[in-house]
């Protein structure tokens, strides 16, 4: 695989990235009520498990190399 199409593929999983958490933090930043708490509790127990996720694996992949 050349560099360009390296380039181009990470840049567009990054630009799909960015869109999916946009959307997320939208969606989430424009709930002005606290009506529904549960599902409140839910969408940040899920952001919380996804971050530290991500952290998780970024670690293993820093202790492989």
């Amino acid at each position: 695989m050349n560099e360009k199409v390296l380039i181009i593929a990470i840049l567009s999983l990054l630009a799909v990235g960015f869109g999916a958490v946009g959307v997320l933090a939208i969606s989430w930043t424009s709930n002005l009520g606290f009506s529904r708490w549960k599902d409140l509790l839910v969408d940040d127990g899920l952001i919380i498990l996804a971050v530290i996720l991500f952290v998780y694996g970024f670690y293993v992949n820093t202790k492989m190399h």
